[in-house]
């Protein structure tokens, strides 16, 4: 049993790897022939890199919104809702973007070098 702890957008970071690894599939598997995604680790490291700049960009976007205040119409008091965190697994949203780029720095190298 997995359990994914996330705040906010943050469950995006998983969509977003997940997309574009699955676009990337069906992209390098339509151009260079079947099975060509699953047998190269650089075309997945390609697939991190896009997620990584992806999630840095959305993750800054959604960091520097300002917060929401509302007020409480039982108790007429104000409060402030924080709108700006964002997070997987504890790791802010655009922290991500560093973790997926060296994953996919890594997977690239791999492959290139045996």
């Amino acid at each position: 049993m997995i359990i994914v702890f996330w705040s906010g957008y943050g469950l995006l970071v998983g969509v977003i790897v997940v997309g574009f690894a699955l676009a990337c599939n069906f992209a390098f598997d339509a151009l260079l022939g079947a099975g060509y995604y699953e047998a190269h680790k650089w075309t997945i490291g390609v697939a991190m890199l896009l997620s990584a700049v992806v999630c840095w960009r959305l993750g800054m976007f959604l960091r520097n919104r300002n917060a929401q205040i509302v007020i409480d119409k039982a108790t007429g008091k104000e409060m402030a809702l924080d709108r700006s965190n964002h997070s997987l697994f504890f790791i802010p949203m655009h922290l991500w973007g560093p973790i997926l780029a060296v994953i996919g720095v890594v997977l690239s190298i791999m492959d290139f070098v045996k």
